[in-house]
């Protein structure tokens, strides 16, 4: 008789699948609402730059029959001038899911040491077991930031990886320039310590670190950025590395073809002129995050600092029925279970989306 478990890798059969926040097509078939708003995962409510666009339009209908360049090397150089890097040091991939799956594929071996906390992106517990790799989770410090003793203690001398998702999702809180020296201080150069930072554009605090510049001092650091979050561009899968050259090079034999596509590379090629609509998304998601805080708070509900375009929100009473209700009102949020707590991640949306939330909440939760 077939049996599964037979031919799969033991390590894939025993790995968690990854569930995103409902679509909301999914919710507005289930619920039978319509106008639903999603605020469930961390997508811009202001949809991609029009200059993004145009470009993408532009591709879409003159080179959609071509292979793209598979170093999407016009992407790569604008990168490498916005950043004042070599070019060599950059590599894109289709989003940050695919920068992680291809640098997991290329340096964790089976039971090698890879460090993360305990509340953060699934995308590091995901590539780590797919490899067969050997996963410690840190938890959370008790205002759940990083337990940068904790991180150092599990790694010790002999971890192959750090992950460490600066904001971090979903708490939104970061690592501030003292912590993130600590950490490639303490950590030797065998150690490749890998700061994800998806929501970068959104810290505006003076403390939060600058990595680009630590590059040359340390070749183990290994940056991500994407076009997911600021750039509105989550749809189409834009994501990229800066790191040593040498880095990157071995990562190109593992990674695929072409990842990402003719009309992609445009999109996000195009949306790095557009320095006027990044100001306004930042501006708006900045002050929308200090708004909502209060009023979520005067609801009774605890609402983590946050340094990111989402709020990490502690309900302060049983989750219940809360999530549901909210759905078959179509309000689509993350719910969050840890240690027995129920939160919601919330996403920053427009002022009348954050506004119909609110709303909602009041009219379910009295």
């Amino acid at each position: 008789m077939f049996k599964l478990e037979n031919v799969a890798r033991d390590c894939i059969m025993k790995s968690d699948k990854y569930i995103p926040g409902k679509p909301v097509e999914e919710v507005e078939r289930e619920y039978g609402v319509s106008d639903s708003i999603k605020l469930a995962s961390n997508e811009n409510p202001f949809g991609a730059s029009l200059v993004a666009f145009k470009a993408m339009v532009k591709e879409l209908t003159t080179h959609s029959h071509l292979y793209p360049e598979s170093s999407s090397y016009k992407l790569k150089m604008a990168l490498a001038e916005k950043h004042a890097v070599d070019p060599g040091m950059i590599l894109v991939d289709n989003g940050l899911d695919g920068v992680i799956n291809t640098f997991g594929m290329t340096f964790i071996d089976p039971g090698d040491k890879v460090v993360s906390s305990d509340i953060t992106f699934p995308a590091y517990k995901n590539i780590t077991t797919k490899m067969n790799g050997k996963l410690i989770a840190v938890p959370a410090a008790d205002d759940l930031g990083f337990d940068i003793d904790g991180i150092l203690e599990a790694a010790g001398s002999d971890a192959k990886i750090i992950f460490l998702c600066n904001p971090n999702n979903p708490t939104g809180n970061m690592i501030g320039k003292a912590d993130f020296e600590r950490i490639m201080k303490a950590v030797p150069e065998t150690t490749l310590v890998v700061s994800d930072e998806a929501y970068f554009e959104f810290a505006v605090d003076e403390e939060y670190p600058d990595t680009v510049s630590y590059l040359n001092e340390y070749p183990n650091l290994v940056v991500l950025r994407t076009f997911s979050k600021i750039m509105g561009l989550a749809g189409i899968r834009v994501g990229y590395m800066i790191a040593d050259a040498d880095i990157v090079e071995v990562m190109m034999k593992a990674r695929l073809p072409f990842p990402v596509n003719r009309i992609a590379e445009a999109g996000a090629l195009a949306s790095l002129t557009d320095q006027e609509f990044i100001e306004r998304v930042v501006s708006h998601t900045v002050s929308e995050r200090i708004w909502l805080k209060e009023q979520l708070e005067a609801m009774g509900m605890t609402a983590e600092e946050s340094h990111t375009n989402f709020l990490f929100v502690k309900l302060n009473r049983p989750m219940g029925t809360l999530y549901e209700d909210l759905l078959r009102k179509g309000i689509i949020l993350r719910p969050v279970a840890y240690k027995g707590t129920d939160y919601f991640r919330i996403t920053i949306g427009t002022a009348e989306e954050n506004r119909i939330l609110l709303e909602g909440l009041k009219d379910i939760l009295g």
